[in-house]
C-alpha cells in the first residue's frame, strides 16, 4: 500500500502539469464559447438584415441576451470579425490572441510573448 501512493503522488502531480494546445486550455475554451455565441448571433444579424451591426451592443436583445463579460472583442464592423485576448489556464501563462477567420467560427489563436 506505501508502495503506491508515491506512484499516484506522481501521477498527480504529472496531470497538474498538462499543456493544452493554444487555445484548448480550459479557460480558452470557456471564452471560445462566449466568442462563438456573439459570432452566431452577428451571423443572424447579417443573414437578417444583409449588414453588420454597427457596435456589437446592436445584437442585444434581439440576437442575444446580453454581451458575456468575458472576453473583451475587438470587432471588424465591415468583415463581422471578431477578435480577443485572454490568457490562459496555469501552466501556459503566456498570452493568446485568436480571431475569426471571417464572419465564422473558426478560431485562429496563437501565443504571444509578454
Amino acid at each position: 500500500m506505501l508502495r503506491r501512493i508515491p506512484i499516484v503522488l506522481a501521477l498527480a502531480i504529472l496531470s497538474a502539469c498538462t499543456v493544452w494546445p493554444i487555445g484548448q486550455d480550459p479557460y480558452g475554451l470557456e471564452v471560445r464559447r462566449n466568442a462563438n455565441e456573439v459570432m452566431v448571433a452577428l451571423q443572424a444579424y447579417h443573414r437578417d438584415t444583409g449588414t453588420f451591426p454597427p457596435y456589437l451592443q446592436g445584437l442585444v436583445p434581439k440576437y442575444l441576451p446580453a454581451l458575456p463579460d468575458e472576453p473583451r472583442f475587438q470587432y471588424d464592423r465591415d468583415l463581422g470579425m471578431l477578435s480577443f485576448r485572454y490568457t490562459p489556464s496555469w501552466p501556459q501563462l503566456r498570452p493568446v490572441w485568436c480571431s475569426s477567420a471571417g464572419n465564422t467560427t473558426d478560431w485562429r489563436c496563437a501565443e504571444h510573448l509578454l
